[in-house]
């Protein structure tokens, strides 16, 4: 599978057609992906086998680290100590509570050397921040992503969902599959990860979706040329 990426306007030139590349990451995977990997290729050694010396390599490691020693893995990455931590003049002696020894890490070149010679590209589109909406909770009839009780208190749940309510574009929708839209006018709890509202008491009977429109980052202090964002709860509601 290619690495993907979008591109985005680089802020940081004067160049307005200057584009930088961001990396969109697919997935994420941890050692015992890696191990699964190591069996799937048709290893013959066995994964309590792979375990044991993943194990023996790490504490190894650990030790040469803190030894004040920089280790490199197998071309794979450079680890090396460092320490953190303010000191008040050159000789101001050790302080536990100021500071600390830590580790660093950078890219070994065999790996830069490798995925620079093996990976290939793609670009995608730029996936813009918008609310997400997980879920929404309906007290009335103690139901989730389903019910929509009018005039009752309901809870969505989700990220990026804090609104301006200041702006009269920003803030809840339910939208009637059969057209037509009413805006919640009663929120109680207005936080990027929660809101808590009253559903309308003008919705009439029929299933509506559940939309939150927002712009995201914070305002300028100029004019506000920020796009409006919309999220969608993945489900449609009952009235």
């Amino acid at each position: 599978m290619p690495i993907q990426y979008a591109l985005f306007e680089n802020h940081i030139t004067s160049d307005p057609n200057d584009y930088a590349a961001a990396v969109q990451i697919t997935a994420s995977a941890d050692g015992d992906d890696l191990v699964q990997d190591i069996i799937d290729q048709g290893t013959t050694v066995t994964k309590p086998d792979i375990l044991a010396v993943t194990a023996a390599l790490k504490l190894a490691l650990q030790r040469r680290v803190e030894m004040g020693q920089r280790v490199n893995y197998f071309g794979m990455s450079d680890y090396f100590p460092r320490v953190k931590g303010v000191f008040d003049g050159p000789v101001d002696p050790w302080d536990p509570a100021r500071h600390y020894a830590d580790v660093g890490v950078s890219p070994g070149s065999e790996l830069r050397d490798a995925i620079r010679a093996g990976a290939t590209t793609e670009r995608v589109e730029a996936l813009k921040p918008a609310p997400v909406l997980i879920q929404f909770h309906d007290f009335t009839s103690d139901t989730n992503n389903d019910t929509a009780s009018v005039g009752g208190p309901g809870e969505l749940v989700g990220s990026r969902l804090k609104f301006d309510a200041a702006k009269a574009d920003e803030g809840i929708y339910f939208v009637a599959t059969a057209g037509g839209e009413t805006k919640v006018g009663m929120v109680t709890y207005n936080k990027p990860g929660r809101l808590d509202f009253t559903v309308p008491p003008t919705l009439v009977p029929g299933t509506y979706h559940l939309e939150v429109r927002a712009r995201q980052g914070d305002p300028p202090s100029g004019p506000d040329n920020r796009e409006l964002r919309v999220g969608r709860l993945d489900a449609t509601l009952t009235v």
